[in-house]
This record gives C-alpha cells, structure tokens and sequence, in this order.
C-alpha cells in the first residue's frame, strides 16, 4: 500500500512539511512541521501549522507521528504546537544524543534533557515503526547534525536536507557537525535504491517542486549524479557552502531543535532567543 502525500510549502523558508496519510485507515504522519518565525521581533506565529492540523480535523485523521528529519537550523520546528494540538509523538533519529549533549552545554541551555527523553522516539538506523496498514523505515543520515534521519514509507523517501532536487544537488555542510563526506555516503545509499522510487525533499526548486526519482537524480543531481565521486563532491559543496548567505536564525531554530519543538523560555530580559554566535559552535 502506498500513502497518500499531501505536500505544505512553506513561502518565508522555502521549506515543504508534508502530510502522510494511511488511505485504508486515516492515521496519518506529519514530517518537519515549521513554525514562523521573525527573528526581528522574535513573535512567533503557528498560522501555516494550524493549517495543515485543520485539515487533519476536517478529515477526521488520527494523527500518529510527527517525524524529524533532523535538528533543524534553516526553520522553526512546529513539533511541539503540534504535538501539544493533536498528541502524535515526536520522533527524531538516536543520534541526536550526541548532539544534545554537544550543543545544549556549549548554547547555555538549562532544561534540556541530554538523554533524548524530550523526544517520544529515537529510531534507530534500519528501525520500522507501524502506522495503520503502512511501514515507517528510519535511516541515520550521517554527514547532517548527529539524529538526523530519513524516513521511507511505501515507495517514498522523505530525504530532509540530504537530497534536494537535481538541480540544487545536496544540502549545506556549513553548520557546526556537518560533514560532506559522511552526507556523500548517506546520499550514495539513498540513490542506490530502486529507479522509481520517489524521494521527497525538504526544500523545494526554482519551480516550486520538491519530488523526483532515483532515475533522474542518478542521471542529473550536480552533485551527486553518477560518476561524481566523494572527492569531487566534497569540493563541489565547500564551493557552493562558500557562496551560500547565512540562514537567518540557525541558533533560535537550534534552540527550539533540541527541545523537540518546544519554545524556550523568556530570560530576566525578557528576551526569549538571546544572540548566540552560532561559529563558536
């Protein structure tokens, strides 16, 4: 049985959070949910989440699994609105123990629990998780913050930021434990899949497209396409990394990450997302 996929573009980040749903039974997935965010005015709004749980209600689903693809820096994770509005758990992949227990020390946060027991689920890699009539596979991505991970349900493989379309090649490898070798393997893995198999990005194209094939990556990703090896790879993303802008506010997204989706809390200024330099990382 395949899922019925229902794809939310979000405009301010260029991000997409997809709907997953089992047909036979309505239980359904919600993978990288995104708040907005300003990071001017640090107001956050749940507008394009409560949209997507909207239509959870208006067809009656029973939501199961907010899925993460990884601790997040380009967007606000939504997973604690979220699971606080619907009760679906939270899952990201094991690794990301190791993250927290680097990242929540060296950003100053209190209130983080470094076993990973703020999340429902750490998956381990290769693990299945049921979801009505449908199968959940999650696979470690190395290469990204440890904890990330993709997961395949049916024919379909949502990537995160492993995979992106063709003609944008991989995802960045500029943030603090990142490692391009290791998103090379991870991304090798993925594209050694069968031909039509689907693989759904996070981030979408030019066109506003976020789907293809293992055909057409294999045949046409700038950075991963066949015959590009791990050297020429990794030199491909040290060039584009190079050229790339800043993400806008990777250390408040870092900050709700590790929460899983929860906001901090406000500090004696009243500042919720006090500045942090994210380099020191």
């Amino acid at each position: 049985m395949q899922p019925e996929i229902i794809a939310h573009h979000h405009p301010a980040t260029g991000t997409v959070t997809y709907l997953v749903v089992d047909p036979a039974t309505l239980l359904c997935a919600i993978v990288d949910p995104v708040l907005d965010f300003d990071p001017v005015t640090q107001s956050i709004d749940t507008s394009f989440v409560d949209g997507i749980i909207a239509e959870i209600r208006a067809r009656d689903m029973g939501p199961t699994w907010i899925l993460e693809t990884g601790l997040h820096a380009a967007h606000m994770s939504a997973a604690g609105h979220l699971k606080y509005e619907t009760g679906a758990s939270v899952c990201i992949g094991a690794g990301v123990i190791e993250s927290l227990r680097r990242l929540a020390p060296a950003m100053g946060e209190d209130g983080v629990d470094l076993e990973g027991w703020d999340f429902d689920k750490l998956a381990q890699d290769g693990e299945v998780m049921p979801m009505g009539g449908l199968e959940i596979t999650a696979h470690a991505i190395t290469g990204r913050l440890p904890g990330a991970c993709a997961y395949q349900i049916g024919d379909v493989v949502f990537t995160g930021d492993t995979v992106l379309a063709p003609e944008l090649g991989a995802g960045r490898c500029d943030l603090p434990g990142a490692d391009a070798q290791g998103l090379y393997a991870a991304a090798r893995r993925f594209l050694s899949l069968p031909d039509d198999t689907r693989l759904l990005a996070g981030w979408e194209d030019a066109a506003g497209h976020e789907t293809s094939t293992i055909a057409q990556q294999r045949a046409g990703n700038i950075q991963l396409r066949d015959g590009i090896d791990a050297s020429a790879f990794v030199a491909a993303r040290q060039t584009a990394d190079s050229a790339l802008a800043p993400l806008p506010y990777p250390a408040q997204a870092l900050r709700v990450a590790i929460r899983s989706g929860k906001l901090p809390p406000q500090g004696e200024n009243g500042l919720r997302f006090p500045p942090i330099d994210i380099g020191s990382l």
